[in-house]
């Protein structure tokens, strides 16, 4: 099919890779490497190096990009981590529709960070849906989805690997049915909910919080996400990794208890709420200094994060 491709970062260069061998890549649309202050030109990169013409836009909304889509007269768009909502006019161009490859399992987690989201609520399962673009955000008939199962123990960066293996094979077997005709099924209403973007202060401990709210938090803030954070001593500290205790570390929340169990364990929650094993860190870094573990940092115990 006679493609425009929209994207950006890891998740845009994965897909724009896989499908440009099986089909007709007009024009690949991305934002500037800066964008946003994420820095990521993998979705540049990647068409030179496959030979793709190449724009820039942070909107998709300039009036002369319309009118080159127009002459293109492309059969789909095909979007993957497009950072901003495209444009109706936009939509309503190729004959064939838009479509765009979300990483959950819609009507669920629409919107940003659906992986960390999800890890960070418990999550058992997540994945990948293709579903038509429509003006509202994440809400257009599905296509095509693959699931991912969730451990509770994986990490956010762990699976965002096994999805980006997913992205390829799903994303082609949409185009087939797109090819083929198929205008996909409309999204359930029920068990709908839409994310917002997480930024530095959405990361941070809580240590009043329940221990299972605590370690799902730093799992779904894993590498190469945005990092769970604390204080120490007045300076933030990011937590890089962590587990959960076999015994319980109960008392005051945020006590740097003792070291044990490879890591140093932090006392949180209360014990009326029934989850008050407390969290032993693992690996830690500050804003300046490299990742180093929590037992070589922590020198002084009876003291607090925050």
């Amino acid at each position: 099919m006679r493609v425009v491709f929209l994207g950006y970062g890891q998740l845009g260069a994965t897909v724009l890779r896989g499908i440009a061998p099986h089909h007709e890549v007009l024009l690949v649309l991305t934002h500037r490497a800066e964008f946003s202050g994420l820095g990521e030109p993998d979705v540049e990169r990647t068409a030179a190096e496959l030979g793709l013409p190449v724009r820039f836009s942070a909107t998709a909304g300039e009036p002369e990009l319309h009118d080159e889509l127009r002459r293109l007269a492309p059969e789909v768009i095909v979007s993957t981590n497009w950072r901003t909502r495209v444009p109706v006019e936009v939509l309503r161009i190729p004959e064939g529709g838009a479509i765009n490859t979300h990483d959950a399992l819609l009507p669920a987690y629409a919107g940003f960070g659906a992986v960390n989201w999800a890890i960070r609520n418990g999550e058992e399962e997540t994945g990948l849906t293709v579903h038509y673009m429509a003006e509202e955000l994440d809400t257009g008939p599905v296509i095509a989805r693959a699931r991912v199962k969730i451990g509770p123990h994986d990490t956010a960066g762990y699976v965002l690997e096994r999805l980006l293996d997913e992205y390829v094979p799903v994303t082609l077997h949409a185009l087939d049915r797109v090819r083929q005709g198929d205008r996909g099924e409309p999204q359930a209403t029920t068990g709908a909910s839409f994310y917002h973007r997480i930024g530095v202060a959405d990361t941070r401990i809580d240590w009043r919080d329940k221990a299972s709210v605590i370690y799902n938090l730093i799992r779904g803030q894993s590498d190469p996400f945005v990092n769970a954070w604390t204080t120490h001593r007045g300076l933030r500290l990011w937590v890089k990794a962590a587990t959960r205790p076999p015994r319980a570390y109960g008392g005051t929340p945020g006590r740097i208890v003792k070291a044990e169990y490879g890591g140093v364990a932090v006392a949180c929650g209360t014990h009326a709420d029934g989850d008050d094993r407390g969290v032993v860190l693992l690996q830690v870094a500050t804003e300046t200094g490299p990742p180093v573990r929590a037992v070589d940092y922590f020198t002084t115990f009876g003291e607090y994060v925050h």
